[in-house]
């Protein structure tokens, strides 16, 4: 550590920036110095999960292990004194005997406000429902907030503002979502990144997320309930990118969504004769890039009763085959999407896809195939996809994880050998 002494304070505040906390903290006892440089420290990390691993066997411990963590996260925050934080993240999982986990941890996170903390990021798991302090909902400073718990909050403070807040990330932490719609987010003007994930037996109804200053959005809901309410979800025109999961609903009104650039849909089929995705695929109906899971192949094929509307802008479009839906929908998108430049396909290795229809007007100039296995079926549906994309200059052959150098070889003269309808300069590419 001596020869360290010799470096600039500004250099050494970002070497103990850049340490775990818990050895960050060790420095502050070498000498007065570097007691003082820790104060600057502006990021701090905690977690009690590894010293929770270390006394799970011997549970008499957990109440002193506890302990040791309060006493750490106390001590730590007292010798930074009342510098500024930019960074503060909280894991911390309930042990047996600690009956005062819900009011250490607020006062902590109150801390973190109190020193104008930027960059907020709990995941709190207690045996009750969680419930943050009101004033992470006031803070003028926090520009990303990431809160995973079992948590519900009715109510949000009268003068909810987050006038900085750029990044939200939500796991399994809800609010009421009429709070939500005319509250919340109108309290966040320069949201810019929304993440929202609900787990299968999470308690609270899907958002309507209205927004015209998010960018990225990632929807996540994993419980198939409320399917059959009419909610506009997503009032977000300024959206460029787009991740949803979800169960198929019913209707999909007011879908603002015609700004996408790139989306990735996950959407999963339930028995349910009402479901339609039309307005959903109307929404995106500019995007330029296109990831559909297999699932959602199943539900647009059976749940778009208006018809796929035409991708005008569509250049690339990622497909997974798992499902024998896959062979119906293909030649409907490429129909569809008459500018699509870059194909991926994935699950060639079906029986159910010979013979099936590539338009004879496709422009597709890129041909990606992933977890390629060189198999006799996948080699015959090459063959039938190169005979009819006279457009097609490169071939990305993505080989599966186990086949070996010798087999690749193998399957990369195979391809070689295959008849084309392109020039003879077709770059054929195995990786």
């Amino acid at each position: 550590m001596g020869s360290m002494d010799h470096l600039p304070d500004e250099v050494l505040i970002k070497i103990l920036s850049s340490l775990p906390t818990k050895e960050a903290v060790s420095t502050s006892a070498l000498s007065k110095r570097w007691r003082t440089l820790f104060t600057y420290n502006l990021s701090l990390d905690f977690d009690n999960s590894t010293i929770l691993l270390q006394s799970r066997k011997r549970k008499h411990e957990m109440r002193s292990t506890a302990e040791s963590f309060r006493d750490f996260v106390d001590k730590t925050l007292a010798l930074q004194g009342g510098n500024p934080m930019k960074s503060f993240s909280l894991k911390f999982k309930e042990t047996l005997g600690d009956e005062n986990s819900v009011a250490d941890v607020n006062r902590w996170i109150l801390h973190a406000l109190l020193h104008g903390v930027s960059d907020l990021h709990l995941r709190i798991g207690t045996k009750k429902r969680s419930y943050f302090p009101t004033e992470i909902f006031t803070s003028t400073t926090l520009v990303k907030l990431s809160l995973v718990a079992q948590c519900y909050t009715s109510l949000l403070p009268l003068n909810i503002s987050l006038p900085a807040l750029k990044v939200l990330f939500l796991d399994s932490s809800w609010f009421d979502s009429t709070n939500f719609r005319n509250a919340f987010i109108p309290a966040c003007p320069l949201l810019e990144d929304f993440t929202i994930y609900q787990k299968a037996r999470s308690i609270g109804m899907p958002y309507a997320i209205s927004s015209k200053s998010i960018k990225r959005l990632s929807v996540t809901y994993n419980c198939p309930f409320f399917v059959a309410y009419g909610m506009e979800l997503f009032n977000t025109p300024g959206v460029v990118d787009l991740y949803y999961s979800d169960h198929v609903r019913h209707c999909y009104p007011n879908c603002h969504l015609e700004s996408v650039a790139k989306a990735t849909l996950d959407i999963h089929f339930l028995d349910d004769n009402a479901a339609d995705v039309t307005e959903l695929l109307t929404g995106i109906r500019n995007v330029k890039g296109l990831h559909l899971s297999s699932s959602t192949v199943e539900v647009i094929l059976l749940c778009c009763k208006g018809g796929i509307p035409m991708f005008e802008n569509l250049v690339k479009l990622e497909f997974s085959g798992r499902t024998r839906k896959w062979k119906f929908l293909l030649p409907l998108l490429l129909e569809c999407c008459p500018n699509l430049k870059t194909l991926v396909l994935s699950g060639l290795d079906q029986n159910w896809l010979e013979g099936i229809h590539i338009p004879p007007n496709n422009q597709v100039k890129m041909l990606s195939i992933m977890h390629y296995r060189g198999t006799r079926r996948e080699l015959k549906f090459m063959s039938h996809f190169l005979a009819r994309m006279k457009c097609l200059e490169v071939v990305k052959i993505h080989v599966a994880p186990r086949v070996d150098d010798s087999k690749k070889v193998q399957l990369t003269e195979d391809l070689l050998k295959l008849p084309t309808t392109t020039s003879s300069n077709l770059n054929v590419q195995v990786m």
